[in-house]
């Protein structure tokens, strides 16, 4: 009998196990195939399970400013003639888009809100609470798809009739129309869209002012998007602009009807 040679056994037992190694167990890579993720995979033969892929964000960085000059917490401006300190601002955002004439890029996170009857709406979730402190001046206010150059930043201070009507208690904890996050004027009321709590260190009064009206902000903004990319905008807000005209001798409601009308143009882009 003839003996096999190593190198023909070697070269039988390789082709035999290629021929019966079960296909499952070369098992293809499983990835994010989404060009359009920040986690795509180039070298991804599936798709992943349980939608692994992650999406670009937009964030707001917020400036808090006087005029021209950036306010550290605890500062105080000079406003008519008094010394005030501005103790509090806080307002909802909402309906976030980056425009052009012929596209646009809104947030694609969703949520379902329950109002206080109890009906249930899925609706974008893209809502935010910024407030003037001492702790972060950066706001997610979630994900997006797409990418291009565009010309104009949108957005409402305040909040849409499906999210003001919601039940705070339905909410994840979390979740700026929370209870431990939310603007009300009392507690379990309705919501409020902006507060702004003033003093007026001259006279020794604290002043509440509170706002319940949706306003559009409309902001040049020239920006091209990398598709798969973050975006940050950095935003000016101006509080000398918020309060311009007011006079604190006046009845409230009518001064809240001043800062109403002046919030449209206490936004900027950061240069």
């Amino acid at each position: 009998m003839k003996k096999i040679k190593s190198a023909n056994l070697y070269w039988f037992l390789s082709t035999f196990f290629l021929l019966v190694i079960p296909s499952a167990c070369l098992e293809k890579e499983a990835g994010c195939r989404d060009v359009a993720a920040t986690n795509f995979e180039a070298d991804a033969e599936i798709d992943c399970e349980d939608d692994c892929c992650n999406y670009p964000s937009i964030t707001f960085q917020i400036d808090h400013a006087a005029g021209d000059t950036s306010l550290k917490y605890g500062d105080t401006i000079m406003f008519d003639n008094k010394v005030i300190n501005i103790l509090e601002t806080s307002f909802y955002v909402n309906g976030v888009s980056l425009t052009s004439s012929d596209q646009e890029i809104t947030v694609t996170d969703q949520i379902t809100l329950t109002d206080r009857s109890g009906n249930t709406t899925l609706t974008t979730n893209d809502v935010e609470v910024i407030s003037r402190n001492i702790n972060s001046f950066s706001y997610e206010i979630g994900s997006f798809r797409g990418e291009g150059s565009y010309s104009d930043l949108n957005f409402q201070v305040g909040l849409t009739p499906i999210q003001s009507a919601t039940d705070p208690s339905t909410v994840p904890s979390a979740h700026p129309l929370a209870p431990a996050n939310a603007l009300f004027d009392l507690p379990d009321s309705t919501y409020v869209f902006t507060r702004l709590r003033l003093e007026n260190v001259t006279a020794g009064d604290t002043l509440e002012y509170l706002t319940t009206t949706p306003i559009n902000i409309n902001l040049p903004y020239e920006v091209t998007i990398n598709r798969g990319f973050d975006l940050t905008i950095p935003i000016k807000v101006d509080y000398l602009k918020w309060i311009e005209g007011i006079n604190f001798a006046d009845n409230p409601t009518v001064t809240t009807q001043i800062i109403v009308s002046n919030l449209s143009n206490a936004f900027s882009i950061q240069e």
